[in-house]
């Protein structure tokens, strides 16, 4: 999913330059799970929101990792942080749980802004703790959309593996999905 913050954005702004043959765009961007690749095609009007998502992610974990010895940069391939993402760190568990967020929220503003086409305006009432002086226009962001499709996007990647109980590979696939979680929220 990161790749599609780093590659992605090419990829939506020049579809053309993707399409081979009868094959599909989603299944042209490196990195994508093949559970990804099937919500790619069934949603291709949120993936932009996904990159976009991304990219406010990585952007944010470079800021927040600015003064330290690892700060988020990136590489020009799939795995987008390069090796980091395969150890289990502190490091690789707040990239995961930024990027989740990150698509959480571009999804659900994507959603407030009429962009997709599944979903519209949070039904929310009037937030209670909004100052008095502000106008409330009725259209906020449509965070139970995005936490559900984030849900369904990012953790499709874990999901489908299937790994043997109690494994070292299960442990960390399901501290992926927590990480991925406390993004979420």
């Amino acid at each position: 999913m990161t790749n599609l913050g780093v590659q992605g954005y090419e990829v939506w702004r020049n579809p053309q330059l993707y399409m081979v043959g009868a094959q599909p765009l989603c299944t042209q961007i490196p990195g994508l799970s093949p559970g990804q690749a099937k919500l790619c095609q069934l949603y291709q009007d949120h993936m932009s929101s996904v990159g976009r998502g991304a990219r406010a992610g990585i952007a944010e974990c470079q800021w927040q990792f600015r003064y330290r010895r690892w700060n988020c940069s990136t590489v020009e391939d799939s795995t987008v942080f390069g090796p980091v993402l395969q150890i289990g760190s502190r490091e690789a568990a707040f990239a995961h749980s930024i990027a989740a967020a990150g698509v959480v929220h571009s999804i659900s503003r994507a959603c407030r802004e009429g962009q997709l086409s599944s979903c519209g305006c949070s039904r929310a009432l009037r937030p209670k703790n909004l100052n008095q002086e502000w106008i409330w226009g009725g259209c906020g962001d449509n965070i139970e959309y995005g936490y559900k499709f984030t849900q369904g996007f990012v953790d499709v990647r874990e999901r489908e593996k299937n790994y043997k109980r109690g494994s070292r590979e299960q442990g960390r696939s399901l501290m992926n999905l927590h990480n991925n979680e406390a993004g979420r929220r």
